[in-house]
């Protein structure tokens, strides 16, 4: 694919690539490692800043536990609580003095009601300055049950629409730790944690900070447009600190509202609240923005400088190119006349030398090409005499067999017909597979001739599976091994044997056995004399036979040969299936 472009744009592009892609990598590398490092400490200091925060909630919050313990070990409300599970009148001078020896203790400054109920949810005491719905008091008093024997906290907005939050705690009996007997709650408002707390710490441009229920419920931020209350406006912010939680992982990143931010977070699990801050990565990565339009302006010079660099070494090879082009386009016209002139010591000057070189031969082998003209008429002539020897050879065979069917001699009428036949199989046929059909065919003309020889001393038999007759084998595979069972299979006391040619199919393949009743013979020895001597009427022998079935169809193909002297002979081909095309 790259041929398709010119070797001086390749260059450029080259040149381009390795010197754009490692700056590329370095500076994707460099950026991608400050900001890590950057939301690393990030992650540190926000984290470090929360614990600092969480001290001053839980150290401001220890105001309003003393005074809800205070409460809710008052002898007083221990007394009457009790009392109030017995349905008992209680003197209300004597409760008010009670409370006011409480609040004269500590009254923390943003507290604006105190409610004390008995276990049955009936009022016992109120301090008064704000009031709240029966709802909101139900929500608080199921929030103090669930995270008993801790206190419980609950957003509540008053009639008057203040933010607060409810910090509950139930009350148990002095005397049976196990008996509750009512609840204590101190309502704070919302500007001790939003004003005077969360906003007095800013992480960074577009943070927040926000307390949060166990169950996603806002109790304060330091951010107005947070809705308090209810759940986040990100569901998935609640979800994933649960999740992260469990791996005790306390700052990830997280899109939250469409942004990616990130996420730190502390659990206070005796007061039942998660202390959240959210840090835009915009703000993480402002830093980084100025690093990445240094690097821009840093690749962009590097850009052109290797533009400049990369003018001069294409000129210096495209030249030579160039030159050697034009060179190329003279001989093509046929003019060998000019040379290439380059005294230069680099490899374009080498090819220079080289294709001059290549162009002297090439001179060279023109003026012996005419030479080569005449001796190629030559050649054919003496073709066309080669030719005409198979086809004198044949002719002469044919006038041969006529004659001897005029003279009535049918026996060498039969014998040079035969004989042609094999000839014309053997020399004019270049084929190296034929089908077994042919070579019986071949083998057939063999029998005739020998016959003439040996007159009738063998008589021969076929067992055939027609299916099989087309299937290819090599070429005078047959012929040597039915001459070896002849030649080995004839005694010296001109008995008549029988040879008995079988083709059948065993499996997958084809088993061919050319067998004799003969006199049989060492098989060690005839394979050996078989090597060394080519008198054979196709100068084939057996173990040639073995050698090229072999090659064709792999080393667990063959010839097998049994003989038992004085028995016979038993010659066994085993090839493969092959059907023609």
């Amino acid at each position: 694919m790259l041929r398709q472009f010119k070797i001086q744009h390749r260059l450029i592009g080259t040149f381009l690539v390795v010197s754009i892609l490692p700056i590329l990598f370095l500076g994707y590398y460099s950026y991608q490692l400050y900001s890590e490092s950057i939301n690393d400490k990030l992650s540190k200091s926000t984290f470090q800043a929360l614990s600092l925060v969480n001290k001053n909630l839980l150290a401001e919050l220890q105001n309003y536990q003393f005074l809800c313990g205070s409460i809710s070990t008052n002898e007083f409300v221990q007394e009457n609580l009790s009392k109030g599970l017995k349905q008992e009148p209680i003197n209300e001078k004597a409760k008010e003095d009670a409370m006011d020896a409480i609040f004269r203790t500590i009254f923390p400054s943003h507290v604006i009601n105190v409610s004390i109920f008995d276990a049955e949810h009936r009022l016992f005491y109120e301090l008064g300055f704000e009031t709240v719905d029966n709802h909101s008091l139900v929500q608080a008093m199921r929030d103090v049950d669930a995270n008993a024997p801790y206190d419980g906290l609950t957003y509540v907005k008053t009639m008057r629409s203040y933010d607060t939050v409810v910090l509950g705690r139930k009350i148990h009996a002095m005397e049976d730790s196990t008996v509750p007997i009512g609840y204590a709650f101190i309502f704070i408002s919302g500007d001790l944690f939003s004003k005077n707390i969360l906003s007095s710490v800013n992480l960074g441009t577009g943070s927040k900070m926000m307390i949060m229920g166990r169950d996603g419920t806002v109790l304060s931020a330091n951010d107005e447009e947070t809705p308090l209350g209810g759940p986040y406006l990100d569901p998935e912010l609640i979800r994933q600190i649960k999740d992260h939680q469990q791996q005790d992982i306390h700052s990830f990143s997280l899109q939250v509202n469409g942004a990616e931010q990130q996420v730190s977070y502390i659990y206070n699990e005796q007061i039942g609240w998660y202390l959240i801050s959210l840090l835009p990565f915009s703000y993480i990565n402002s830093e980084t923005s100025k690093i990445t339009v240094s690097m821009t302006i840093i690749m962009i010079l590097m850009v052109i400088c290797c533009i400049i660099i990369i003018s001069f070494m294409s000129s210096s090879i495209v030249k030579p190119i160039k030159k050697i082009i034009s060179f190329c386009n003279q001989i093509s016209t046929g003019n060998f006349s000019s040379r290439i002139k380059d005294d230069k010591e680099d490899e374009m000057a080498i090819l220079s030398y080289k294709i001059n070189m290549m162009v002297d031969e090439i001179e060279h082998l023109m003026q012996n090409q005419k030479l080569d003209q005449k001796r190629k008429r030559e050649l054919e002539l003496q073709m066309l005499q080669s030719q005409i020897n198979p086809h004198f050879l044949f002719n002469t065979l044919n006038t041969l067999r006529w004659l001897a069917i005029i003279n009535h001699v049918p026996v060498l009428s039969n014998g040079i017909s035969s004989l042609s036949e094999l000839l014309r199989s053997t020399i004019l046929d270049r084929d190296e597979q034929i089908t077994i059909r042919q070579e019986l065919e071949n083998l057939s003309n063999y029998f005739e001739i020998q016959k003439i020889r040996y007159a009738d001393s063998f008589q021969v038999e076929y067992d055939l599976d027609e299916k099989l007759l087309d299937c290819l084998i090599p070429k005078l595979i047959l012929q040597p091994v039915a001459e070896n069972a002849i030649i080995h299979g004839l005694s010296e006391h001109s008995k008549a044997i029988e040879i008995r040619i079988s083709v059948q199919q065993q499996e997958e393949l084809i088993c061919i056995e050319i067998t004799d009743n003969g006199k049989g013979f060492d098989t060690s020895a005839v394979q050996e004399t078989d090597r060394t001597s080519n008198k054979k009427l196709s100068g084939i022998g057996i173990t040639n036979v073995d050698e090229r079935i072999k090659l064709y169809y792999g080393e667990s193909y063959g010839l097998f040969i049994t003989s038992i002297i004085g028995e016979g002979t038993c010659c066994r081909i085993i090839i493969p299936v092959q059907k023609t095309p």
